[in-house]
């Protein structure tokens, strides 16, 4: 008889500044899509994306990844909070094009872990297919190395390295929340 999956919720919030690519990012990852036209996050939205996983000790997983995404405008900075509790990962992208959206990362990161000390946090430099790139991916690494987080490079139009990342940070919490 086959055993039936392990049920596992992970909650999963994208950061960084408006205009940064987060909505985009999340919908290339949840049902592959992107659009050139851009519409301000209005507060939050969320999406899921359901998943199957047998982790390395051969137990199977149903995964349910509930992410939020959560507006970049300074004016939702006390609804962010409230939406951030309970996050197991943080993304917090920026837009390499836009040197001050990886300036601000920062405090990102900071507002961030002060509400979930013990989530996974990764760095999502976005919009790498662009000819104009004005942040170095060696800046990026650097700013990952020194805060402690993983880093990767990202085209939520290309669909470059999404599902992947996404997919990787899953099923490393969700092997941990399985244990």
């Amino acid at each position: 008889m086959e055993e039936k999956p392990v049920p596992i919720l992970l909650k999963v919030v994208a950061l960084g500044d408006y205009a940064v690519g987060k909505t985009s990012c999340i919908r290339r990852y949840t049902d592959n899509t992107f659009r050139e036209e851009y519409k301000s996050t209005i507060g939050t939205s969320f999406y899921v994306k359901s998943l199957d996983h047998t982790n390395p000790s051969g137990r199977n997983l149903r995964i349910r990844v509930v992410l939020w995404d959560l507006a970049g405008q300074p004016s939702y900075n006390e609804l962010r909070q409230r939406y951030m509790d309970g996050a197991l990962i943080g993304l917090i992208i920026y837009d390499v094009t836009r040197p001050p959206s990886f300036m601000t990362i920062h405090d990102w990161f900071m507002k961030f872990v002060a509400v979930c000390p013990n989530a996974s946090v990764a760095l999502l430099a976005n919009k790498v297919d662009l000819e104009d790139r004005k942040v170095p991916t060696e800046a990026g690494k650097m700013l990952a190395e020194w805060l402690d987080v993983q880093y990767f490079e990202v085209s939520a139009k290309t669909g470059e390295n999404i599902e992947e990342i996404f997919s990787n940070l899953v099923f490393q919490l969700s092997e941990v929340q399985d244990a």
